[in-house]
């Protein structure tokens, strides 16, 4: 599936945040610090070492972890960080089932926030391009959706003016714009850059609400998503004045699920 824009769908009680259109290196660059240690949980990509009490594969070293998350793979990206090498040996075996249960399922068995590996994500990506990450810190995840809607804006302006080649700065999405975007995540809200007008030296950007949730394994292109949300109101960006604001047209899902991240 192919198109410019972020899709975002929050399940509060779990930290999950289901994404599309968030980059890998969105996420490296939104972190507050790139893990030491990940295990792999699927058991098809290869790490730099073996944990031989959960026979998992193991990425060791942040510059190795930080090559891992960005290198392009054919098989979807599993893993969970973890704190110290051996936190992994204090696993229980019906732990290490519910890591094999969630790279089967793509799901959770059991929320997978381990106290005894203190990690900070549970990361699960699919071959549809969805990504499915489990925070422990849901401000985390406000940084690295600044970082990913910065560089969709960026790519929307470098093709609506490749001629010139100019460099182009986007200052950071407020907080208190995102936190009010944060009430609707829970309901599916695609930003829609494909479908942004520059009007005056202001570029406005579609906010989209999802109608079907049930839908959103069947998206093929770009037109399905669109098909399948409704606006509810436009994120803008001036351009002259380097800054963002956002026009609600509809508040009913901006008001009724009213949570911070």
């Amino acid at each position: 599936m192919q198109g410019n824009f972020i899709y975002i769908n929050w399940e509060q009680v779990n930290n999950l945040v289901i994404s599309y259109g968030i980059t890998s290196a969105d996420f490296v660059n939104g972190m507050p610090e790139v893990p030491q240690r990940i295990v792999l949980i699927d058991g098809k990509l290869e790490g730099n070492q073996v944990n031989s009490h959960t026979r998992f594969q193991t990425v060791t070293g942040q510059n190795s972890v930080r090559e891992f998350l960005l290198s392009r793979t054919d098989s979807p990206k599993m893993w969970l960080d973890y704190h110290e090498s051996d936190d992994l040996d204090l696993m229980m075996p019906s732990e290490i089932a519910e890591l094999l249960y969630m790279a089967h399922m793509g799901t959770h068995y059991h929320l997978p926030l381990y106290s005894k590996l203190q990690n900070a994500y549970a990361f699960l990506s699919t071959k549809s391009d969805f990504v499915k990450v489990y925070y422990r810190q849901m401000a985390t995840f406000e940084h690295i959706l600044d970082i990913s809607m910065k560089r969709h804006l960026r790519l929307l302006h470098s093709n609506r003016w490749m001629m010139f080649n100019r460099p182009f700065s986007v200052s950071e999405v407020p907080k208190d714009i995102i936190q009010k975007l944060s009430a609707a995540f829970s309901e599916g809200l695609v930003f829609a850059f494909d479908q942004a007008v520059e009007r005056r030296r202001v570029y406005l950007i579609p906010i989209r609400l999802q109608e079907h949730p049930e839908r959103q394994n069947w998206w093929h292109d770009r037109m399905d998503v669109y098909e399948t949300t409704h606006q509810v109101g436009t994120l803008k960006y001036d351009v002259e004045q380097k800054q963002w604001s956002i026009e609600i047209t509809d508040e009913t899902p901006f008001t009724e699920n009213e949570m911070d991240l």
